[in-house]
């Protein structure tokens, strides 16, 4: 569900004070307006943003969800993603992370709570931490039980 324009305009700001760094302030956008995992966001390359085109496509070499999809970005969230971009190229090159690499999870998980963006919890009766604490992997988690308990007749193989 797309964000209001308010709740966009206090998302962004949240971001701007929380971090500096346009790669994790970029990825947090992007799991925010894609609801993407982790795994989707380190897939993600410079070459998968088109400013043009104002989308932003990712992988999932997990195969946890549908595979490979190009979202709309938000005008709110361009800004961070055109950051990101140039971050990427000036230091690293085409073939570097754009969003996140597999080792920011720790980076990642500061900002959001640094700038209080904290993903749906489950309910009261499927917790397994502590209440209070936030589960940030939730949502992951229920995708891979999910995508284990296809039976393998189901499951197509990748195109790549």
């Amino acid at each position: 569900m797309p964000l209001t324009a308010h709740t966009a305009q206090r998302v962004a700001h949240r971001l701007h004070a929380a971090t500096a760094h346009p790669r994790l302030a970029a990825a947090i956008a992007s799991a925010l307006f894609t609801g993407a995992s982790l795994q989707q966001l380190a897939a993600a390359r410079p070459r998968d943003y088109d400013t043009a085109a104002a989308t932003l496509a990712l992988h999932d070499r997990a195969r946890y969800t549908d595979g490979c999809a190009a979202h709309p970005v938000p005008p709110w969230a361009s800004v961070f993603l055109q950051a990101a971009a140039c971050f990427t190229r000036l230091v690293s090159g085409e073939d570097q992370e754009l969003l996140a690499a597999p080792g920011d999870r720790a980076h990642l998980l500061c900002v959001a709570e640094t700038a209080k963006l904290r993903p749906p919890q489950p309910p009261a009766a499927c917790r397994k931490a502590p209440v209070g604490r936030v589960e940030w992997d939730w949502r992951e988690r229920q995708e891979a039980e999910r995508y284990e308990a296809v039976p393998t007749s189901r499951v197509r193989p990748s195109r790549r």
